[in-house]
């Protein structure tokens, strides 16, 4: 009997190439841009989509603790989400946001619901230091191997 080879499925929503290290950035608005044009040249997102992340974090901080921002757009810009897709930026020296400091951003475009289910999977996979030191200190693949374990994000 002959078995027809599995055909392997890229993710689409976390590409390696979206994950990118040793960033450095004034602020957390200066990090947002940068996040936002790494969605955008992914195809995720339009341009508008960015000042609506911008808004998001002015209204509602997205620092979530932890060293984490999850920077996303506001419901009012959810047009301008093409598809579902997440980006990692790792900042090692840190970056002041809201009243903490930031070593990783993660940047979310999320079609229809889809982003409840992702910021769900980040807040399981990045719930404590060891993880999110993993992070700043992993390379791209092993931050690609632990955002993609387990659960879809």
């Amino acid at each position: 009997m002959f078995f027809k080879k599995k055909k392997e499925t890229k993710n689409e929503i976390l590409m390696r190439e979206n994950i990118i290290l040793n960033c450095q950035a004034k602020n957390s608005d200066e990090a947002i841009i940068a996040m936002g044009n790494v969605l955008k040249n992914s195809g995720y997102i339009e341009e508008a989509y960015i000042q609506g992340m911008l808004n998001r974090d002015h209204a509602l901080t997205t620092y979530i603790g932890n060293d984490i921002a999850i920077p996303h757009g506001e419901y009012e810009v959810k047009d301008y989400v093409k598809k579902t897709g997440i980006a990692v930026m790792v900042y090692p020296k840190g970056i002041p946001w809201a009243n903490g400091n930031v070593r990783v951003v993660i940047g979310i475009a999320a079609k229809n619901d889809d982003h409840m289910t992702i910021l769900a999977n980040i807040a399981t996979k990045l719930q404590d230091m060891e993880a999110v030191e993993n992070i700043v200190c992993g390379d791209v693949d092993t931050i690609y191997e632990m955002m993609i374990s387990g659960d879809e994000v």
